[in-house]
């Protein structure tokens, strides 16, 4: 029997709006899981296409000039290609013209203010809910408000009636073509119907026309472009029911609001390429992301109306395999290396910045430093965890790695100088410095070496005086002084992250877990912040600076240091911290006898200062490096 040749052909036609809408509502226009979302605005906005401006450009040309794009399935039901925002546009203004138009009710509302009513409101509502058939076939506005169930808002704007329905009227001109046609029956919009095209075929047929549309985001591209990638099987049951919960979850989302019915995931539903990144995606956003709620990984959620590049694991699958090659093999290691890299990269931060303790120092404010981490930045990361994976190397070897990168690349953002900055930057191995063919080039080179994650040249000197250069950015004296030049007492500076993390590494090395856990601290001033002096001094230099527990320092305001001691049960906290605190030195830089302490000797001042920065300094990088 010869076998029956499938005809492929494209036919253009014309359907005035009234035949768009009648489909869509009769359910025989669906979206293919490959189309994406509706993204238009309702009202103009700058460089953004809307709703408002291409439903005026319908009432000038009466015609939609581009043609939206179906498939023909058969039986008069159709699948759309191209021209969701168009169509969503379309059904939105038959639906709720107002929404669209809103100005058109101005001199109605101004009708209404005369009226001594309090269902005005509910009144305006009415008004603006109403669809375009339903208003301009308004006839008598007695009996539509009967018919929609509002019968009794009536009795509110009788004494109004004429004035109403006039405006009415005077709307009405406006919604119509010319003030005559209903603009469901005048307007015509261009249909081009692919017929005898199977999905694989019109989801490349959405590619092709989209492919250089700058609106098109290069993860709704993906989506096509992956849409016929289907050859592999996740081997973890398990993992794939979770997987499977968050794909109808994104599927779920991306119908929202939408005019046509969409695709709907199903259990038992071939996961594609894209189902399988995205879901993915998902469920590690969610379990490292949104559960966590002291920090996050940002970035890491570059799906549905991201701009901003390929989404994150997107790259990575790129950067490992230097291909979409989606095979069953390739899949599950992926599964395993990310879910492997990520818990490393928790830990990494936990370790970082341990929960409790930092809490107490820095209600967690150290933590959210994580957040500044971008796409890239997580990319490079990522693929160096691989790297190590690959080779077997040891948890706390790839973590001690990661903790030398991530505070190196934190501490030199916390740089102002231009010049000093970009000097220490060579050694950042996470800075920016181009976009996606560099960075995947870079993450691809850790994923063979690793190690590379930290710069050759990054060792404990250089970090060392990447320290005493954000010392000696911090602490300026000029800074101090206010308008008059007097001293500034008032305002005190807000630490950086880098000494919120080298005082949080010295406590976390000298004190007892105990007495950290235990207590509440507060940043404050060895030397008063009310002092006075003579001269140029910087009373919030960091070698200043120091936590204490705060209810130990409210009992000390600006006295003596000696007060300290006097406190009962913490005396044995001093012990720990001796070596930051000058008690004996004390006297010979202060002057506790008037009102308000005076410092009287700036220069040992500044030494002491001095030693407890180079203490913090070496506490820290001992720590880092040893």
């Amino acid at each position: 029997m010869q076998e029956t040749k499938i005809v492929k052909e494209i036919k253009n036609e014309q359907w005035n709006v009234s035949s768009l809408i009648e489909k869509i509502e009769n359910k025989q226009i669906t979206k293919p899981k490959f189309q994406r979302k509706k993204k238009w605005e309702i009202k103009p906005k700058k460089n953004c296409p809307n709703e408002f401006e291409y439903i005026e450009f319908l009432y000038k040309t009466k015609h939609s000039v581009h043609a939206i794009t179906f498939a023909d399935k058969g039986n008069n039901t159709f699948s759309n290609i191209d021209g969701n925002n168009r169509i969503n546009a379309i059904k939105h203004y038959m639906d709720k013209p107002f929404d669209i138009f809103d100005k058109y009710l101005d001199d109605l509302f101004d009708i209404l203010k005369d009226i001594n009513s309090t269902k005005i409101e509910e009144i305006k509502n009415f008004f603006k809910s109403l669809s375009y058939k339903e208003f301009t076939n308004i006839k008598r506005i007695n009996k539509l408000l009967k018919v929609k169930g509002k019968g009794y808002l009536f009795t509110e704007i009788k004494d109004k009636e004429d004035e109403i329905e006039e405006e009415i009227d005077n709307i009405t001109k406006k919604l119509k073509i010319n003030g005559e046609k209903d603009f469901h029956s005048e307007v015509k919009i261009s249909i081009n119907s692919f017929i005898g095209y199977d999905l694989n075929e019109l989801s490349k047929i959405f590619e092709e026309i989209n492919k250089y549309n700058t609106n098109l985001t290069s993860s709704e591209l993906l989506a096509s472009q992956l849409f016929n990638e289907n050859n592999f099987e996740i081997t973890d049951d398990k993992f794939k029911i979770e997987l499977i919960t968050y794909i109808k979850e994104y599927y779920d989302n991306k119908s929202e609001g939408e005019a046509l019915e969409c695709y709907e995931y199903k259990n038992k539903s071939k996961i594609n390429a894209y189902d399988f990144i995205i879901g993915f995606q998902n469920l590690i956003n969610k379990k490292y992301v949104n559960e966590k709620k002291d920090y996050k990984y940002n970035h890491i959620n570059h799906i549905n109306d991201n701009k901003d590049g390929i989404p994150l694991f997107f790259k990575l699958f790129h950067v490992s395999y230097r291909d979409y090659i989606f095979t069953t093999e390739n899949v599950n290691k992926f599964i395993e290396e990310i879910i492997y890299s990520f818990n490393i990269l928790d830990q990494t931060i936990s370790d970082i910045f341990t929960d409790k303790i930092n809490d107490k120092l820095f209600n967690s404010s150290c933590k959210t430093k994580i957040t500044s981490l971008k796409k890239n930045n997580l990319c490079v990361i990522i693929s160096s965890i691989i790297g190590y994976y690959r080779k077997n190397t040891k948890d706390e070897i790839i973590k001690k790695s990661l903790k030398i990168c991530l505070l190196y690349h934190f501490f030199v953002n916390d740089l102002k100088n231009k010049d000093i900055k970009d000097n220490f930057a060579k050694c950042d191995v996470l800075v920016y410095t181009a976009g996606g063919g560099v960075i995947e080039n870079k993450s691809h080179d850790l994923l063979n070496n690793p190690k590379k994650i930290i710069n050759e040249k990054l060792d404990k000197k250089k970090f060392s005086e990447l320290l005493n250069s954000l010392f000696n950015e911090c602490n300026d004296p000029y800074k101090r002084k206010n308008d008059n030049g007097k001293n500034n007492n008032d305002k005190r500076r807000p630490l950086k992250f880098f000494e919120k993390t080298i005082m949080f590494y010295y406590y976390r090395k000298k004190i007892p877990i105990d007495i950290l856990e235990n207590n509440t601290f507060s940043i404050e001033h060895i030397f008063p912040n009310s002092s006075n002096w003579d001269g140029d001094l910087d009373k919030d230099r960091t070698g200043n600076l120091i936590p204490i527990i705060a209810s130990l320092n409210s009992s000390r305001g600006n006295k003596h240091i000696n007060n300290y001691k006097e406190s009962s049960n913490n005396n044995n906290f001093f012990e720990y911290v001796k070596n930051v605190i000058p008690f004996d030195d004390y006297d010979e830089i202060i002057n506790h006898n008037k009102i308000s302490p005076k410092i009287i000797d700036n220069q040992k001042y500044n030494d002491i200062c001095e030693k407890n920065e180079k203490t913090y300094n070496e506490c820290f990088t001992e720590q880092l490096f040893d």
